[in-house]
Parts: structure tokens; sequence; C-alpha cells
């Protein structure tokens, strides 16, 4: 009779919180203007508020990570490695009036063809997703030409470069935010394609 053979014990893997591994990317600076924008959006609580603004703000420093830098209490930029480099790629912005500013690498046409939007109708903002056409997205092309442009989007712009400002409700459907988030992704694969590339892109700077 052959001996039983008891299989090795596999040790358990932690699943790591996605929040928690975004706030473990901060400076100790960056840290504490995230604790406090977290703090002043706890009163509301309750009805979600800062809820959505985690679930981004997780999902850009997965995509770009390299270093994520705090700007006053509610701005946030995001870097990809550029060389000896960084490029800023993506800004978060709450002002902490009821909707959400995300910037992001102009994808609205590649949205468009890889059937994730519909194309706004002529002078409207007002993006519908695809299968989901009662949810839209505010959606709005920036140039370096744009007036009343935020300093913090600039490193962003410039060379022919656009970007999309991205309105989100604070408090919001979880569709129209899983839609939001399929751009991101899409604009991370501009770059990770790309990321081999020893060329210093305009708006990097030292790491």
């Amino acid at each position: 009779m052959k001996p039983t053979v008891t299989p090795p014990v596999q040790p358990s893997v932690a699943l790591v919180d996605p929040y928690e591994s975004f706030l473990s990317r901060l400076s100790r600076k960056s840290l504490t203007s995230v604790e406090a924008h977290v703090e002043a959006c706890s009163g509301n609580a309750e009805i979600g508020f800062g809820r959505q603004w985690k679930r981004v703000a997780s999902t850009l420093a997965k995509l770009a990570g390299h270093a994520i830098e705090a700007s006053g209490q509610h701005v946030l930029r995001f870097y990809i490695a550029d060389g000896k480099y960084r490029q800023q790629m993506f800004t978060l912005d709450d002002p902490r009036k009821g909707s959400i500013y995300l910037y992001t690498p102009d994808v609205l046409d590649a949205a468009v063809a890889r059937g994730i939007l519909l194309a706004a109708p002529e002078g409207e903002k007002a993006h519908a997703v695809v299968g989901q056409e009662h949810i839209t997205i505010e959606i709005e092309r920036v140039t370096s030409e744009s007036k009343d442009l935020p300093e913090f989007v600039k490193p962003m712009l410039g060379w022919g470069r656009r970007a999309l400002k991205i309105t989100l409700g604070a408090v919001g459907e979880d569709d129209r935010l899983q839609a939001v988030l399929r751009l991101c992704d899409l604009a991370a694969e501009g770059w990770s394609k790309s990321a081999a590339e020893p060329a210093v892109r305009m708006g990097s700077v030292p790491t």
C-alpha cells in the first residue's frame, strides 16, 4: 500500500486593495494632501461622496504610477517614466463642488473607432456610451490655446498635443465611471507600446 502523500499547503496571497496601493505610492507631502481631501469629503460619505474619486485615483495610479504629485488638496498629477525624465499623463481635479475633472491624453477618436463612445453631435460635448446610449459623458478637447487653462494641465499639452477634459459627478453611475476608466486604459495603450523609446518628449521633467 502506497503511503498517502499530502500536497504542500499553498501560501495564501493577500489581495492588495487598489486604493491602499495608490496611497503607498505617495510622498509624505502628497499623502498629507490626499488625507486632508478625503477628510473634507467624509462629511457626505453616506451618499458616496469621495468614493468615485478614490476609484479614479486608484486606476490612474495603476496606469501611470511612476510618480504621483499632489498640488494642494484637490489636484493630483500622474506621471509615467520617460527615460531619466517623467511625463505627466493624467490629472485629477476635485474642487469639492459636485464635479470631478479628469484630464487624459486625447483618445476621443480612438474611443469612437473602438466602439466605446458615439461621436457627439457637432458643437456638443455629451458623448453617449455605445450600447448604453442613455448614459452620456461630458468631454471637451483642450489644447495649449484653450482659454482659462489651469496651470496644472499645461505640461500635458504643447507641440500639437491635445488632452481631454472629462467631467464626472462626484457621486455618479457606475456604468458611466466604467466607460471613463476604459478611456484611461485606452490612453495607457499609447505609451505602453512606446515605453522603450528613449526620446525626451515635450512636457517631460527630471525624475
